[in-house]
């Protein structure tokens, strides 16, 4: 694995600036904080599992659990919720936690007991997983280190530090330590991991200031084999509120139910490794249809 030095952040920083697409991000981001800040406190009512029936009972059998990120609920899964329901996933449930009292493989324990909760409840083999922030590590640290990868069929990320952030000093707690570059936690989950059947995603993007430097966000494991999606111009939060990153998402969990149109992980071409300085795919999300939509669907070229 690359080192990530702090150097390496002023200079991500002085590039964006000079960007005016940076500027519009910004008023995104700072309009989607405000808006998940309205929603917040629904999101503390209960710690229950959310459940999102979809009309019609629903296309895909695959359970799809949510995962929010550090010190969010499940109030921010709006958008990606309503788009899954749209598109057929029958069950879309959300996993609650606090990072305070627990470190990662502390709460990626609950999170285990959830995805069998779950599969108990809907007879599914297997569930998808979408995690935003540090709830992609929680994903990661289930399906590597406890055994997941026998219940999950596609883990999506989105603004993930898998190989650590600066921004994580800003917070105190084992759970934002574990969250730091070169952490017990980051090392461990990087250290020769092994895909085991399931399909990794990864959503990055350049404008992301609490993931830094931005490229954490992907990835990089030749190991894990991932694809790794640019989402351009995306804050942090943006992610989790963009309807074209929820379309991307959805397109991602699509292919691995099958669907016609968006193609399955069946003869697709096997990409050549790269090294981790230049990872196997990355795709900026662009349109919705057309090739743009193959390519938004994980197309491995």
């Amino acid at each position: 694995m690359v080192a990530l030095g702090f150097e390496q952040w002023p200079g991500t920083v002085v590039g964006a600036l000079r960007r005016p697409a940076t500027y519009v991000g910004a008023v995104k981001e700072v309009s989607s904080l405000l808006r998940c800040a309205s929603r917040y406190p629904s999101g503390m009512v209960s710690m229950r599992p959310r459940r999102a029936p979809a009309a019609g009972g629903g296309a895909h059998a695959t359970p799809v659990l949510l995962i929010h990120g550090f010190g969010h609920n499940h109030s921010g899964w709006w958008v990606l919720r309503g788009h899954l329901q749209a598109a057929g996933f029958g069950t879309v449930e959300t996993f609650d936690y606090s990072p305070v009292p627990r470190d990662i493989p502390g709460t990626a324990r609950r999170l285990a007991d959830a995805v069998e909760r779950l599969r108990r409840r809907t007879g599914a083999e297997k569930v998808h997983i979408v995690g935003h922030s540090l709830g992609g590590l929680l994903a990661r640290w289930y399906v590597q280190e406890l055994d997941g990868a026998v219940s999950v069929d596609t883990v999506v990320t989105l603004g993930t530090p898998h190989e650590g952030t600066w921004a994580a000093w800003a917070a105190p707690g084992r759970t934002a330590a574990e969250l730091r570059p070169g952490s017990w936690v980051v090392e461990r989950l990087n250290r020769n991991p092994r895909a085991d059947g399931v399909r990794w995603v990864a959503f990055y993007s350049n404008v992301d200031y609490l993931v830094q430097p931005p490229r954490s966000a992907m990835i990089r494991q030749p190991g894990l084999d991932a694809v790794n999606i640019l989402a351009k111009d995306h804050g942090h939060v943006s992610l989790i509120l963009s309807p074209r990153v929820a379309r991307a998402v959805v397109q991602q969990l699509q292919a691995a139910e099958g669907v016609a149109g968006i193609g399955t992980l069946a003869g697709l071409p096997v990409p050549a490794m790269a090294s981790p300085a230049a990872p196997a795919v990355s795709e900026p999300i662009s349109g919705v249809g057309g090739a743009d939509a193959v390519r938004a669907a994980g197309r491995a070229l």
